[in-house]
């Protein structure tokens, strides 16, 4: 069975949905594969001048997937691309299809009117300082002073 391997520059973090890839630099490789292969973690052997040192990542049009890869070189003219799925790029089109209601949210953005069984709080730093006065006068470094401490929380 013949199969198109399709290596390219990821600029991008893995775990972004939408990749970038660096322009110009796509290599398209197609050969024949022997005996077994897996579709979601393949090993390709690919003999060529090419560097490939610089890609890290595939496409397979013929699995319906994309891939990161790991590409060393075995030998001369010899290189091994070990890949790996990346769910969240292959499946992207289903993933932003699909409708949610997002009951928790990280950072600001919590919606304190949403009834979904959780108490929000707030909290404030207020620090007050009031110096207690004895006989009338201010309490003076050195002399017996009184303090109230009220804590909160």
């Amino acid at each position: 069975m013949s199969i198109t391997l399709k290596l390219r520059k990821n600029l991008s973090e893995p775990n972004r949905m939408t990749k970038s890839f660096a322009s110009g630099t796509d290599k398209t490789y197609t050969g024949n594969f022997k005996g077994e292969m897996s579709i979601l973690n393949p090993v390709f052997m690919i003999e060529t001048t090419d560097d490939l040192t610089m890609y890290n990542y595939a496409e397979i049009d013929d699995f319906n997937r994309k891939y990161f890869a790991t590409i060393r070189a075995v030998g001369y003219k010899l290189w091994e691309v070990s890949c790996q799925v990346d769910v969240i790029s292959t499946y992207a089109t289903g993933i932003k299809a699909c409708k949610a209601l997002v009951k928790r949210t990280q950072g600001s953005n919590i919606n304190y009117y949403m009834n979904d069984g959780t108490f929000y709080t707030e909290q404030r730093s207020i620090v007050t300082y009031h110096t207690l006065k004895k006989g009338g006068n201010n309490a003076k470094l050195g002399t017996e002073s009184y303090y109230l401490l009220v804590a909160g929380g």
